[in-house]
């Protein structure tokens, strides 16, 4: 604020400086002006005393008498003086009006206007920008440090108040986010002591029919068999157990939500089109995308954009960069869009995998990843009640999202 006040205060010394700057250009053009015609006037009228004529002061501005000169005769007016051809002096009294203020007032107003609308410019972007802008700066480092609880004042500001409302529902969102990982963090704590309590009677009793059967307490075969019966009993609960903690911790990881609604399929599309077409030309690689009909499909539209950018993503990614195309097809009451790319090298026997959370196939060895794109895409199809499922065809690698029409 204080350097902008200072940037402000030199401008308005500058326009200052430049306005009586103005004037007085405009007053000394004045008098050279106003100074060639008064002297043409008396240049013309000392010529006609010279050459013993009648001097003629009729249309002139400046000029006011012409008389002999009389050094006991004083006035306000300005003079010059002419000899005649027989000696005589005369008085050719003169006026130069430097009265005349329209032109400098005219100046003078221009420029003050000039400073008024500068003023009232920066008391508008003042308000109307960086005061916002000064409240908001604080913001980022806020979220950043995990202070979310803060809500934003509502402003009705053309420039920043759509802004203001989506760092507002950013910042509602993040919080709840952080009050979901809290609240699924004590869950998993809560999950994992109340398993690791019972964990411990299956183990214990496992211990016992071991330590037995290795003593040789069992004499009977029908009580050995029995033994291990019961080992097998505790090992199927100690399995149960595992299964909790690792659906606990794979499946729930994500909780990805899906707004039930319906959407046309060109709208997702020319998002698509738009946001690959440029992108696969920049790497040289030739996308294609055939024609299809429109429909109106089950779902959310962000979340069916999100799927097939993940899709397009790995296309660009996994490829060799020779050419993606986008294929559509219809299957009873779905519209499946399939999105294809050359350069395939994955084993066929992987496929069944590559939809697992944190899995990454044999051919991303050079490529970072974190193993949970196509386990998004899933989940998020799963949601929508459709499904996803990929091919392998030679050389091509093929993933096929299946959308259910309305």
């Amino acid at each position: 604020m204080k350097r902008n006040g200072i940037v402000i205060l030199i401008i308005l010394l500058t326009e200052v400086l430049l306005a009586i700057g103005s004037i007085f250009l405009f007053l000394h053009v004045q008098d050279r002006a106003d100074a060639r015609q008064y002297r043409v006037e008396i240049e013309r009228l000392s010529r006609q005393i010279r050459e013993g004529e009648t001097p003629d002061t009729s249309g002139c501005q400046y000029v006011k008498s012409v008389e002999v000169f009389d050094p006991s005769v004083t006035g306000n007016d300005d003079f010059a003086a002419a000899i005649g051809p027989d000696g005589t002096v005369y008085r050719i009294s003169y006026r130069v009006d430097r009265s005349e203020k329209s032109g400098v007032i005219l100046i003078a107003c221009i420029w003050g206007v000039v400073v008024l609308l500068t003023i009232a410019g920066w008391v508008y972007i003042y308000r109307k920008i960086l005061r916002p802008f000064r409240e908001l700066s604080e913001l980022p480092i806020q979220l950043s440090k995990g202070n979310l609880s803060i809500p934003l004042k509502e402003e009705k500001n053309r420039y920043f108040g759509r802004y203001l409302w989506g760092m507002d529902m950013l910042r509602e969102k993040l919080e709840e986010e952080k009050s979901r990982q809290l609240a699924m963090e004590k869950e998993k704590k809560t999950l994992v002591l109340t398993v690791s309590h019972d964990i411990k009677t299956p183990l214990s009793a496992i211990k016992l029919y071991n330590k037995a059967l290795a003593s040789g307490i069992y004499k009977e075969e029908e009580k050995r068999l029995e033994a291990h019966r019961g080992i097998d009993r505790n090992l199927e609960e100690l399995e149960s157990y595992v299964e909790e903690i690792r659906d606990a911790t794979r499946e729930d990881f994500l909780q990805l939500k899906v707004e039930d609604g319906e959407w046309y399929l060109s709208d997702v599309m020319n998002k698509v089109q738009a946001l690959y077409a440029e992108k696969a030309e920049h790497v040289h690689t030739k996308f294609v995308m055939d024609t299809y009909t429109d429909c109106l499909l089950k779902g959310d539209p962000e979340r069916a954009l999100e799927v097939l950018q993940n899709l397009m993503e790995n296309a660009l990614k996994y490829g060799d960069g020779k050419s993606i195309s986008i294929r559509f097809s219809e299957e009873e009451d779905c519209r499946l869009v399939t999105v294809e790319n050359t350069g395939c090298n994955l084993p066929e026997r992987e496929l069944p995998n590559i939809f697992d959370s944190f899995y990454r196939g044999s051919n991303s060895e050079k490529q970072k990843g974190s193993g949970l794109g196509l386990y998004i895409c899933r989940q998020l199809m799963r949601a929508m009640d459709g499904d996803i499922y990929a091919e392998v065809k030679g050389d091509h690698f093929a993933v096929t999202a299946v959308f259910r029409k309305k």
